[in-house]
């Protein structure tokens, strides 16, 4: 039985092809794959905006690895974090984080499973990901790479 981020991977696919995501995905093939190191000194901050309740904790994961990051694979993740949730923005730190790439992918859990809670194709929970345009954005880790250590990201909803 696939695991609520295997589903909500399958979903957010699903979505992209829909939107045209298809052509996109065409285009990813042909540029290259690799990304630039980055240095952070001070390490990373990331701010949510649009948190829409203060129930439960925003998961915030920071990948290293490409293949980590395409399937969300947490236990390959150089940073993780659980803070509680509050309405509107919410600020994470991560200060031993100081040799990039880095790509950002979080969830508003709010009913503290620990898992992205899907309500059948779509995420009942609230989802970011760095370097996404919009909540139907599926962004490669070159386009998530963050390239500067203070990012904004949006926390999108599906309901």
């Amino acid at each position: 039985m696939p695991t609520n981020t295997q589903r909500f991977l399958g979903a957010v696919a699903s979505i992209a092809i829909t939107v045209g995501g298809a052509w996109l995905a065409s285009m990813a093939h042909s540029k290259s794959t690799t990304v630039a190191q980055i240095a952070f000194p001070n390490g990373i901050s990331a701010t949510f905006r649009d948190i829409r309740n203060a129930q439960g904790n925003v998961v915030v994961m920071v990948f290293a690895d490409r293949e980590a990051f395409k399937i969300y694979d947490v236990t390959k993740a150089v940073g993780y974090k659980e803070v509680p949730a509050r309405t509107g923005d919410v600020k994470v730190t991560f200060p031993d984080l100081t040799k990039g790439p880095y790509a950002i992918a979080a969830f508003h859990d709010e009913d503290e499973n620990r898992d992205l809670t899907m309500d059948g194709a779509w995420p009942a929970e609230g989802y970011a990901t760095s370097g996404a345009l919009d909540a139907y954005d599926t962004p490669t880790f070159r386009s998530a790479a963050i390239d500067k250590s203070d990012v904004t990201i949006t926390m999108y909803y599906a309901n």
